[in-house]
């Protein structure tokens, strides 16, 4: 076929669809409806044979309704009829029983019989006559047309009859021949009454007959038009589903079209299907929003969402890319992040500023890296490095050193002036590993190492940082049983007085009695506890030890407990103090709970909540090693410490470092002004001692006096102590 053609059919085609369009238009305006592709399919499927359902009951119930009315139309005129001809036919045999009666008594009368008994047989039928006449005089009121007026001459004969029938037995009792004569024209005329009755009766019966050959011919006439509606409503439905099929079916072709076209990738869209308001209309732009979208998707797919850097899925797939070109001799490394401080700035400020620091320690960390290289956020605060081409130890230190010299340079967000750090665990591909999961674990034992030599530091994997966290993993292990096999024993180191150096009290410290690895000290496993959740556990046994303990010693020395900031998060703290007071009968103001101020960093209002209530027990409460977190004096001023406690890094250079000199007297300055008493821990020199006096610390602490010693040997303490108090 020539192009010419091609156009001319395609033209022709299109004039052909618009008409078609038109004349579904027309169809359709009066409905409300210009295009009936624009209908949801179920209504589609469902308009045209609901139309002619509606149609035909409606059709079905009026033929119904018709029907009915005429057929009861017909059953009363008939009933009527049929009562008319009984009444009748009652009627003539009544007035024939009157003639046979009126027979008897003549003949009665003839043979000379008593006048008494033919008196009152004549006015039986006087009677009986003038009731028969009211009966028919009802029937006429009842009647219509023709029967109405021969039924009112019948009753007017019947009186008539009535009448002489009274004179007929009056004339008997005087001349019988002479009434017999009388009686002669009227019993013709009764018998004319009684042929004019039947003649009606007859008359009604054949109305009734003929309007119930009416009825059942109106019945069936009905039936046949029921049957042809029927026929008409069944060949509209075969219609209306062939034609809506067939839409229907070119709908889904459409719709699979468009999603196969989808599928490609394709971006032509069907837009007069877009344009349509039905289900292929919501399709279809459902499936272009969707296309729109797809490379959206697959990026927040692999990616964060708040930094925009790739996420842990994309790292692993960089990793194996970096490790397909490892046999090339491209070796590479790899580096996990964590930052040191965060989650006091989450805490702190709120989440919107810490998202705030995330993306800029994110923009830092793409600038500190080369073209190539991956930089990765694999959840939180915790960021990960590939540098590609990069195995040399040293340069790969130097990198790592110049992000934490970056990273840990201070930030502004929104007013609020921030300093964090980081600490960098790094592996080394192919000496450290070759798959994904083994560099990132090994990196990330290798930050653990990091963290342990103080934060702000990077680390190399080393086969002893994996033995070292095994042994965590066997301490965690070991902690848990701990508690079960009473391995843990309490020591308590003296608190003395500044002057006297009397013992006023003692601070419980636990020890952990391991069966093969001997004592294990608090630094070593409180935070495998605290982070285990296994420090509430143990916190509260010794809080209840240590009231059991010094409910032993004389009534003046208290004991002294440390709370973990774990432990605020129990909603059983005060009760379990309350619960150790009970039990051990200790008095509460011998009882000294001690937190640190990270414990106020937290939730503050509950934990202040939490702190009122522990000391309206009377339990006093101390602000242990201040000055060595992030101190605030507002909370001195928000809660009214008991005591609180000089940190040992202010006294260790005591008296010679003017500097510590000056915030320690700074500090008891200040505790005197809130009204608090000040104890200095670490001393260890009398040196210490009697400087710390001077300036009016409370109370010591320190190896000067003592170190921790079981529960055992306090006795003994308080006794060797008090003679060098004495003097």
């Amino acid at each position: 076929m020539a192009p010419q053609d091609s156009d001319v059919a395609a033209r022709g085609k299109g004039q052909t669809r618009g008409r078609r369009r038109q004349w579904r238009a027309k169809l359709f305006r009066p409905l409300g409806v210009a295009r009936l592709s624009n209908w949801p399919f179920a209504l589609k499927m469902a308009f045209c044979p609901l139309l002619a359902a509606v149609a035909l009951i409606g059709m079905g119930l009026h033929g119904i309704v018709a029907a009915d009315e005429q057929a009861a139309l017909i059953r009363a005129v008939v009933r009527d009829d049929l009562a008319t001809a009984m009444g009748l036919s009652a009627s003539a045999t009544e007035l024939q029983e009157i003639n046979s009666s009126l027979y008897r008594l003549t003949t009665l009368q003839a043979s000379r019989s008593s006048n008494l008994d033919v008196r009152t047989g004549i006015d039986g039928l006087v009677g009986r006559t003038a009731r028969l006449a009211g009966a028919l005089d009802a029937r006429a009121a009842a009647a219509t047309g023709a029967d109405r007026l021969e039924l009112v001459d019948v009753a007017a004969k019947v009186r008539v009859y009535r009448d002489a029938i009274d004179v007929f037995g009056s004339m008997l009792e005087i001349d019988f021949a002479s009434a017999v004569e009388f009686f002669r024209p009227f019993d013709r005329n009764a018998s004319e009454v009684l042929s004019l009755i039947n003649a009606i009766t007859d008359r009604s019966v054949r109305d009734a007959t003929s309007r119930a050959r009416a009825s059942a011919l109106i019945a069936e006439r009905i039936r046949q038009s029921l049957a042809a509606a029927s026929m008409v409503a069944t060949l509209v439905l075969f219609g209306t589903a062939w034609l809506l099929t067939r839409a229907t079916v070119r709908s889904v072709r459409r719709i699979a079209a468009a999603t196969e076209n989808v599928a490609r990738g394709g971006a032509q869209v069907d837009v007069e299907a877009l344009e349509r308001r039905d289900e292929l209309g919501t399709i279809v732009r459902s499936l272009a929003v969707f296309q729109a979208n797809v490379s959206q998707i697959a990026f927040l797919a692999h990616h964060d969402p708040l930094t925009r850097l790739p996420n842990r899925v994309l790292f692993h797939d960089r990793i194996q890319q970096a490790l397909a070109r490892v046999d090339r001799g491209h070796g590479f490394a790899v580096l996990c992040l964590d930052l040191d401080r965060f989650k006091m700035v989450n805490d702190t400020l709120g989440h919107p500023i810490g998202d705030g620091l995330l993306r800029q320690v994110a923009e830092r960390l793409q600038a500190c890296v080369r073209e190539g290289d991956s930089v990765a956020r694999l959840g939180g605060d915790e960021f990960a490095v590939i540098l590609l081409n990069l195995d040399d130890p040293a340069a790969v230190d130097a990198l790592a050193t110049r992000i934490i010299e970056v990273l840990s340079t201070g930030y502004e967000i929104e007013g609020h002036q921030i300093s964090i750090g980081t600490s960098i665990g790094m592996a080394l591909s192919p000496a450290d590993g070759t798959a994904p999961y083994e560099l990132l674990k090994k990196a990330d034992t290798a930050l653990y190492g990091a963290k342990a030599n103080g934060r702000g530091t990077a680390c190399f994997y080393e086969d002893a940082m994996n033995a070292a966290l095994q042994s965590r993993r066997e301490l965690e292990v070991g902690l848990r049983q701990a508690l079960a096999r009473d391995e843990f024993q309490m020591n308590y180191q003296p608190l003395v007085d500044a002057r006297s150096h009397r013992v006023c009290g003692f601070e419980a410290l636990i020890r952990w009695h391991h069966p093969e690895k001997g004592v294990i000290p608090p630094d070593a496993f409180i935070p495998i506890a605290e982070s285990s959740g296994l420090i509430t556990a143990i916190g509260e046994w010794v809080l209840r030890r240590s009231c059991m303990d010094a409910a032993t010693w004389p009534g003046d020395v208290k004991v002294a407990v440390n709370l973990s900031p774990s432990q605020f998060k129990d909603r059983n703290l005060v009760p379990n103090v309350r619960a150790a007071l009970a039990a051990s009968g200790l008095s509460p103001h011998r009882l000294e709970l001690e937190i640190t101020e990270s414990v106020l960093l937290t939730d503050s209002h509950l934990t202040l909540a939490i702190l009122h209530e522990i000391k309206s027990l009377g339990v006093q409460i101390s602000m242990d090693d201040f000055g060595t977190g992030y101190s605030s004096l507002s909370y001195l001023r928000s809660f009214p410490f008991d005591k609180v406690k000089i940190d040992r890094s202010f006294i260790k250079d005591l008296p010679n470092d003017k500097n510590a000199m000056a915030i320690v007297r700074a500090i008891v300055g200040l505790s005197v002004t809130f009204g608090m008493s000040v104890t200095a821990e670490g001393v260890e020199t009398d040196e210490q001692a009697v400087q710390l006096a001077l300036e009016e610390c409370d109370q010591l602490q320190g190896f000067l006096f003592s170190k921790p010693i079981p529960a055992a040997g306090v006795h003994d303490l308080i006794e060797t102590l008090s003679p060098v108090a004495a003097r």
